[in-house]
């Protein structure tokens, strides 16, 4: 009798959202370099918002997905303590030692600041609200995700503490929708936001004030949360991808061609005509039932090798020093005045170098690795592991936003 393969939505482990978050972090590291070189470049602001409308929004559904795995080995309280261990280290380390980095940077080779970093410190520490900083830029710096992602996780803590039979019946609902309901109910959502919300709150990446960001943000967490185990929706998903590539396509081009048109970057425009945003969000939702809808085809459990172990495990660390590694690569490689092409490899080539070193430190080193997401917090993490001589033995748990947690 042949052995029944788990469907890939209620299987322990999915390939397709490992693979998808190694991509999406990977090219977060390419987008944050192509920042550097799209001042006065419009081509390349045409290139960014090709992944900028939708990149931030399936990270969090990823993410709420890796919630819900965990969810379901953790009561309400774990859920909270084991995302906290995990994720306030790594964002206490960075905003003490690599932010500032990243700021003072930012601030020297885009703001114009002629102080010392010494004198910088003194100002991030004292009165960090008083700092302008350029390109939003917050006191968490690219880590706003890290802390996003964490206040969302407790309160869907809280709710499912205090309401534990709600999210089953919402996962029966979504799981109840089928057809084009799931390419065109959302979107039109997006769009309302987009047209009303935005050009009132915009996005400021700070915590207190994000409201529109938040709205999406969370919104696309909970999907994600709901969906992970609900097989109808990935279902849909795989039959809605071709639809929602030329639906991705449409909104690119159109979003993009009308910058163009004016000459000013897309977003700009969007300023003085806010429904422009409705290709954003055309962009943006198509794109998402797109990436996973191939993905769950094509990349889903036996479908597909499962990602490379190491890039699983080093991806997190590599987010969390990429941009400062990026920004420090920039400002010493600028004065050479080297052709863009070159000075961006190199750019390219030291920031991975950094990302790769900073993963090995966490490797071996216990405290480092609690501070780079690669062990969580408390007096087990700076024990040696223990040796496993069986054969099998189950692997440790991955680093944190590994769909398996």
């Amino acid at each position: 009798m042949p052995i029944a393969l788990p469907s890939p939505a209620t299987s322990a482990r999915r390939a397709d959202l490992d693979w998808l978050r190694v991509i999406l972090f990977g090219g977060l590291i390419v987008y944050h370099e192509g920042l550097l070189y799209e001042p006065g470049r419009q081509t390349v602001s045409v290139l960014l918002l090709a992944t900028h409308p939708w990149r931030m929004s399936l990270l969090f559904l990823i993410s709420g997905a890796a919630t819900r795995f965990m969810a379901d080995r953790h009561s309400a309280a774990g859920l909270t303590v084991e995302r906290s261990l995990r994720l306030l280290p790594p964002l206490a380390f960075a905003v003490l030692l690599l932010v500032p980095v990243q700021l003072y940077f930012a601030m020297t080779d885009f703001g114009g600041y002629a102080g010392s970093y010494l004198d910088f410190l003194k100002s991030y520490f004292a009165a960090p609200h008083k700092l302008v900083v350029p390109h939003q830029l917050t006191i968490y710096g690219h880590l706003w995700f890290v802390f996003y992602l964490w206040a969302y996780t407790l309160v869907l803590a809280a709710l499912l503490a205090l309401r534990p039979g709600w999210a089953r019946a919402a996962e029966r609902a979504l799981g109840r929708l089928g057809g084009m309901t799931l390419l065109i109910a959302p979107y039109v959502a997006l769009c309302l936001l987009r047209t009303i919300a935005y050009p009132k709150f915009g996005m400021t990446l700070s915590f207190v004030d994000d409201w529109y960001n938040h709205t999406i943000s969370s919104a696309m967490f909970l999907l994600g949360f709901l969906a992970a185990h609900c097989e109808p929706f990935w279902q849909q998903m795989r039959r809605l991808r071709w639809a929602a590539l030329v639906m991705a396509l449409a909104g690119f081009g159109l979003y993009s061609a009308i910058g163009l048109h004016l000459g000013a970057p897309s977003e700009v425009v969007e300023t003085g005509r806010p429904t422009l945003g409705l290709f954003y969000e055309m962009e943006r939702w198509g794109a998402i039932v797109t990436v996973l809808g191939f993905g769950y085809r094509y990349l889903a459990l036996g479908s597909a090798p499962p990602a490379p172990r190491y890039l699983t495990a080093a991806i997190f660390t590599w987010y969390i020093v990429h941009e400062p590694a990026l920004m420090a690569a920039w400002h010493w490689l600028k004065p050479l005045k080297l052709d863009p092409a070159l000075e961006a490899a190199l750019v390219a080539a030291a920031t991975l170098l950094a990302c790769t070193l900073a993963y090995e430190a966490a490797r071996r080193v216990a405290f480092i690795g609690v501070a780079l997401g690669q062990r969580r917090f408390g007096p087990w993490s700076f024990a040696r592991p223990k040796a496993q001589p069986q054969p099998h033995a189950q692997p440790q748990a991955e680093p944190e936003l590994a769909p398996a947690e």
